[in-house]
């Protein structure tokens, strides 16, 4: 028998048993659509995930410090801790197993002023390190460097969310804006110029979470928020030398800061963690690893239910044919082309209905992608990768289904084929 026609021959059966097997087909082809869509579907929240992280940078740790509950007798340290510049140095100096380390020393929700506009805004003090901690890609201009630093300029790089409240669509780099600073609950008022040196990327994903996002911020050198600023300040971020070096660098920041301001080097509430990215990347690695395996779960049940199905009409139709099967082998049909012939019948019934399942699911994806999901999903594409999962249980699916069958209608004995068959 040529290959040719065992494939016709295999064809033709599957259309005779078109009725049986048509339910079974249904079922595989939704279950493959289904896996295909959810899998879609989560890597789609997995792209907008990491990218969200990936918009703030994926390995720092944005830090406060807070009242101590442990003291050791100081009474520096019955309040909420400040800090300083000189603290930030201490860290520096007394931290081996910190790699960069800026402060983050904030002024909440002032106003700025650029001719007739007016915004609220965050004036934030920083190092020039901030920008190889944190992810921050500017637009156009510079960012604060090293002279800026040292010679206290008045000058800021500003978020996407201040140019577009005080410039609109002007350009800004070069142009003044006006911070008015307030002391003792805005009973004073100091109002500071400032020239701006550079302007943000518009690239977050994530809102605008007041502790991480950059969309509202004017990044002042931090020697120059100081000089204007009427407030001492308790956040900072820092990135350490590697990622397992994250605990015991916040171990010795602890205790270089208990050391100078009299609290025990053992107190966790001293040192919160406001945003630790090398936690949230830990939690994304693991919730998509659980979500690949509950996806993996069910179109594997899915699958099995409908290869079962398959299995059954198939040796239905191999008992239906077990005359025609007989007599094959009486006549020198060998063992290997019967196998083969059951085999395709099986295997073609999963591939045709597993291809129509891919094609059903691409088109949900495609409706998907036409409809505003919610915010932290990206819209799901159809994609190799997300085929990966349900392809390869489509393969296990067609061989299991078709090894029995196939397997029972080669070893059939002719004799006892031709007499069940009269």
């Amino acid at each position: 028998m040529r290959l040719f026609d065992l494939l016709g021959e295999s064809l033709s059966s599957v259309l005779r048993e078109s009725r049986r097997t048509a339910p079974m087909a249904a079922g595989i082809a939704w279950g493959v659509a289904s896996v295909f869509v959810l899998v879609s579907v989560g890597r789609g929240f997995e792209r907008s995930q990491r990218a969200e992280l990936e918009a703030l940078g994926d390995s720092f740790v944005l830090l406060r410090v807070n009242r101590s509950t442990k003291t050791r007798g100081d009474q520096r340290a019955r309040g909420f801790v400040r800090l300083d510049g000189d603290d930030i140095e201490a860290i520096r100096l007394g931290a081996p197993s910190i790699e960069r380390i800026s402060p983050k020393a904030n002024n909440w929700f002032i106003q700025a002023f650029r001719g007739d506009n007016i915004g609220r805004v965050t004036a934030t003090g920083v190092d020039p390190e901030y920008a190889d901690i944190v992810h921050v890609p500017l637009a156009g201009g510079r960012w604060i460097d090293h002279n800026d630093l040292e010679q206290e300029l008045a000058v800021c790089v500003i978020g996407p969310g201040v140019r577009e409240e005080l410039f609109g669509d002007e350009p800004c780099v070069g142009k003044e804006l006006r911070l008015i600073f307030s002391r003792r609950a805005g009973e004073d008022t100091i109002q500071r110029r400032l020239t701006v040196i550079g302007v943000l990327a518009d690239e977050e994903l994530a809102g605008d979470d007041v502790y991480t996002s950059h969309r509202r911020i004017v990044f002042l050198p931090f020697t120059t928020w100081e000089r204007m600023s009427p407030n001492d300040f308790q956040f900072f971020v820092l990135r350490p030398r590697a990622d397992a070096d994250k605990d015991v660098a916040l171990a010795e920041v602890r205790a270089v800061l208990g050391q100078r301001h009299g609290f025990a080097q053992d107190d966790p509430n001293t040192l919160v963690s406001y945003f630790d990215a090398f936690e949230r990347k830990a939690r994304i690695d693991g919730v998509f690893f659980g979500l690949e395996t509950f996806l993996t779960a069910v179109g594997v049940l899915i699958l099995l239910l409908g290869s079962v199905g398959v299995a059954n009409v198939v040796l239905m139709s191999v008992s239906a044919r077990t005359f025609e099967f007989g007599l094959r082998r009486a006549l020198g049909c060998r063992r290997r082309w019967i196998y083969a012939q059951v085999f395709f019948e099986a295997a073609t019934v999963c591939l045709v209905s597993g291809a129509s399942g891919f094609l059903i699911g691409a088109g949900g994806i495609g409706l998907l992608g036409l409809v505003e999901l919610p915010e932290g999903f990206a819209a799901p594409r159809p994609e190799l990768e997300a085929a990966f999962l349900p392809g390869i249980l489509l393969v296990i699916v067609s061989v299991g289904a078709a090894a029995w069958p196939a397997w029972r209608a080669a070893h059939m004995s002719p004799s006892l084929a031709l007499r069940g068959g009269r």
